[in-house]
């Protein structure tokens, strides 16, 4: 979390992506708000970590995803402000990270709220129902 909140706050301010920057801080916010949770809730109840931990690691993976999306649009836009190399290339990346933040890390808030869900409603279903 130290390094893509370190990311953050070194680009929060960019004109390009600012944007983008703001969206992976929410992912990150999730993934804080969930990995309290988990500390606050699977420890008592060990049930809660089964029952969370697909959508922790699916939560965990969009984080990290952001961060890897986040760093190829700041090469992108060093990219096309050095002159050198294919626009197109670049321009492309842009778009393709813009999609991602726009389309695809937002789920951070569905896995969120399936950690939190805990297990109440997991294990309410008797072993014989199988």
């Amino acid at each position: 979390a130290k390094l893509v909140g370190d990311f953050i706050a070194e680009n929060k301010d960019d004109e390009v992506l600012g944007s983008l920057v703001a969206g992976l801080g929410r992912a990150l916010e999730d993934l804080q708000a969930s990995t309290s949770w988990f500390m606050k809730n699977a420890l008592t109840q060990p049930d809660n970590a089964g029952a969370g931990s697909v959508p922790y690691l699916h939560l965990m993976g969009l984080v990290a995803l952001g961060h890897m999306w986040c760093q190829m649009a700041k090469a992108a836009v060093a990219g096309l402000s050095g002159g050198e190399g294919d626009s197109a290339f670049y321009e492309n990346k842009l778009t393709t990270a813009r999609y991602f933040f726009s389309h695809i890390l937002p789920e951070t808030a569905v896995q969120r709220a399936r950690v939190e869900a805990g297990a109440d409603n997991v294990m309410s279903l008797a072993a014989e129902a199988f």
